[in-house]
């Protein structure tokens, strides 16, 4: 069994708060990106020191501008016009790993039997594939020759960091769909696309739709039971045969140890400002839709001393071992270490 199954009955169980933490810190406000709500809400109900609400990271950003909240979840950096309204300056605090899944719902295909290329990905989701049976998936997928239904297309209706990243993956697999849908919080999906909010709403619009794929969170996906319906998303590795190394399409299935290989980089690939990008990762063995997300605090608000205490609760050792269990994978140590110190000076 991989680990992407064995994590899911932690998770779609709920796993509890980590026991025997306490807070001596205020309680800090947060709201934003649904992709990592499942592991906030554990947090902040584990060391009650913080309230998470998921609602999009775009709303969670314009939460942030207008202060009802202390501080913003985000799978995306700001726009310059996002940024003009914030005043200017935010800090970004990368929080754990995670992967963006693709699960489908096709009669006869599960056991995550489907291996999908990146630029396959990209053309389903750009409406250029518009059915399964598609001679070009079928090569690769021969379950698929008599799967002749017209697919559904499950895309986020709110403004979504978890779009801007699968989206900013897709425009590396293909300048067509960088062309025809754009790398943006909101993608110009095309207009058969099913909208539903959040992560869960994507999720359960796969869920009720034959026929169907959609982009959702890892932990999302198992809390929906979709976890076995994931796709293997298919990377360009060195790979060696015969006492040669060749350059080899490898599918990879989105796990903890696949996310953790994704984000193995070394300290010289750290941006100053932590906004790091994981996606098309060439490592090993690593998961090409993988990505970080933020807790974004403005410099300079009055519960910042808050916020950093919450920061350094999210950072120990407690709340990062706990990531697996959810769906999720730790930071890397060096991000990690690179993060505590950016934390520590927020003021």
């Amino acid at each position: 069994m991989n680990r992407t199954i064995r994590i899911a009955a932690a998770t779609a169980a709920g796993v509890g708060c980590l026991a025997g933490a306490s807070s001596a810190f205020a309680t800090a406000t947060g709201s934003g990106a649904t992709f990592p709500a499942v592991a906030y809400q554990n947090w902040c109900g584990t060391f009650k020191s913080c309230s998470y609400t998921g609602v999009g990271s775009s709303a969670g950003i314009r939460a942030l501008t207008a202060k009802t909240v202390d501080f913003a979840g985000s799978d995306a950096t700001l726009t310059d016009a996002q940024l003009a309204a914030i005043g200017g300056r935010v800090s970004y605090f990368p929080t754990l790993l995670g992967a963006i899944t693709v699960p489908v719902n096709i009669a006869g295909v599960t056991g995550n039997k489907l291996k999908l290329s990146g630029k396959e990905v990209a053309d389903i989701f750009q409406g250029t594939i518009t059915t399964w049976n598609n001679p070009v998936l079928v090569k690769s997928n021969p379950v698929l020759k008599n799967a002749t239904g017209t697919i559904t297309l499950c895309v986020r209706s709110d403004g979504s960091g978890t779009s801007w990243n699968f989206s900013r993956y897709l425009t590396k697999m293909s300048p067509a769909f960088a062309t025809a849908i754009s790398f943006s919080q909101t993608p110009n999906w095309p207009a058969s696309a099913i909208k539903s909010a959040g992560n869960p709403g994507v999720a359960n619009c796969v869920k009720s739709n034959a026929n169907s794929v959609g982009y959702v969170d890892l932990a999302d996906a198992i809390r929906a039971g979709l976890q076995t319906n994931v796709t293997a998303i298919g990377k360009s590795e060195l790979v060696k045969q015969g006492g040669k190394t060749k350059r080899k399409l490898v599918y990879v299935l989105p796990s903890a140890k696949s996310i953790e290989a994704a984000g193995s980089i070394k300290v010289s690939q750290i941006k100053p400002d932590l906004t790091i990008d994981f996606t098309g990762s060439s490592n090993a063995g690593a998961y090409p839709i993988t990505i970080t997300t933020w807790v974004l605090a403005v410099p300079g608000r009055a519960k910042n001393g808050e916020v950093k205490g919450v920061l350094g609760q999210f950072y120990s050792p407690e709340a990062q071992g706990a990531l697996v269990g959810l769906g999720f994978a730790p930071l890397p140590k060096n991000v990690l270490n690179v993060a505590k110190v950016a934390a520590s000076k927020l003021g």
